[in-house]
């Protein structure tokens, strides 16, 4: 079981986390581009509001994440992989804050989803 005081740490960043990021995004949504002008101008403009939506995607994403640990740790689930139960060390909590899985389930997740691609691991195993 994670301790109170790592437990109290973690909350404190998510919490952080999740501040900036909805700041963020209040003040990205009154972002104007731009693309009006030549060809260039428009295919420039057409650019930042692809990356634009790209980093707000990616930012809504990490907002799910947190607040799905925020509630883990209100139902004191918060530590536990998902896959198999296992207590996920503080360590990788500590770089991935919101992350649901621990190492080994990651990697057997990986393994999943590179299956039948360019490199199969199974023709690698005697």
């Amino acid at each position: 079981m994670l301790s109170k005081t790592f437990l109290k740490k973690m909350k404190e960043n998510l919490l952080s986390q999740r501040q900036f990021l909805i700041r963020q995004t209040s003040e990205d949504q009154h972002v104007h581009i731009d693309t009006d002008g030549d060809e260039f101008d428009e295919i420039q403009g057409n650019l930042l509001i692809e990356i634009h939506n790209q980093l707000n995607s990616r930012n809504n994403d990490k907002l799910d994440r947190i607040e799905n640990a925020l509630q883990q740790m209100n139902s004191n689930t918060y530590g536990v992989c998902e896959d198999c139960g296992e207590l996920i060390p503080e360590k990788r909590l500590m770089i991935n804050p919101y992350t649901p899985i621990c190492v080994c389930c990651a990697e057997d997740r990986e393994i999943e989803k590179n299956k039948g691609g360019k490199f199969n691991l199974e023709y690698y195993n005697y």
